[in-house]
């Protein structure tokens, strides 16, 4: 079956990931029976590590696009993410278009990348069409978050076979000297983020990004962005039963 979210970003209709950064195969289950498009694990700054990511995998309902968040451009991580399940793959820091191709590589089979083949878990149901299939479902994000991701934007933009550019707005705007972090009100930053949507567009790239505010995710899926995620689960975990403990102590007499 395919993935919804494809034909969303077919259509140009903005579709919305959440990151999942407490390793628990309950709560991946818990968070897919929301309305996400995408579901993706954090492994570079949650709590999740290689040896959670099968469980959660696992209990993702088939209709929520599966990604990974990889800690590192690490070929080995990424192969084996993508043997256990993962469909999308959102790599950090890619500052140059070695380090994009780089990333690519390890996730097609040659003689398009260098993917060892081993697919313990992607080819279930087993199919005698796997080989000629597989690439239909992965994607490919080169996350964008430095100066000098910015400064050489075209040349990752022009990877052979990268799907899109996610930008990390936290660690763009401290790369940048900016005194606010991810401050999508400020109008040189968001001269930034306008770019690397052109960008994409030239190359026919689908584009994602990171704000937690809802206004701010609904603004920047307005002007054009594939993918918004407003949510990571801890904090809002958090947000919730802070805000439901306040209100049950405002009723204490």
């Amino acid at each position: 079956m395919p993935y919804p979210i494809f034909e969303k970003w077919r259509s140009s209709t903005p579709t919305v990931n959440i990151f999942l950064r407490i390793p628990s195969g309950y709560i991946a289950e818990l968070v897919s029976t929301a309305d996400f498009d995408a579901i993706t694990l954090d492994l570079q700054h949650g709590l999740v590590e290689l040896e959670h990511s099968l469980p959660m995998l696992q209990a993702i309902r088939d209709d929520k696009f599966p990604m990974v968040r990889i800690a590192a451009n690490d070929p080995a991580a990424i192969m084996k993410l993508l043997d256990i399940g993962a469909k999308g793959i959102i790599c950090p820091m890619i500052n140059t278009g070695a380090e994009a191709e780089k990333f690519v590589s390890a996730c097609f089979y040659p003689p398009v990348g260098v993917r060892s083949f081993g697919p313990i878990r992607a080819n279930l149901p087993a199919s005698s069409t796997y080989m000629q299939d597989y690439a239909r479902e992965i994607v490919t994000f080169a996350q964008i978050e430095t100066r000098e991701s910015l400064d050489n934007l075209e040349e990752i933009a022009a990877t052979k076979n990268l799907s899109g550019l996610y930008v990390g707005p936290y660690d763009l705007s401290i790369s940048l000297g900016m005194t606010k972090m991810a401050d999508f009100s400020d109008p040189t930053f968001m001269e930034h983020i306008k770019r690397v949507l052109a960008v994409a567009k030239k190359h026919k790239l689908i584009t994602a990004i990171q704000a937690y505010k809802e206004d701010e995710a609904a603004m920047l899926a307005n002007m054009g962005y594939s993918m918004v995620t407003p949510v990571e689960e801890s904090a809002t975990l958090l947000q919730g039963v802070k805000e439901k403990l306040e209100r049950v102590r405002s009723k204490f007499k």
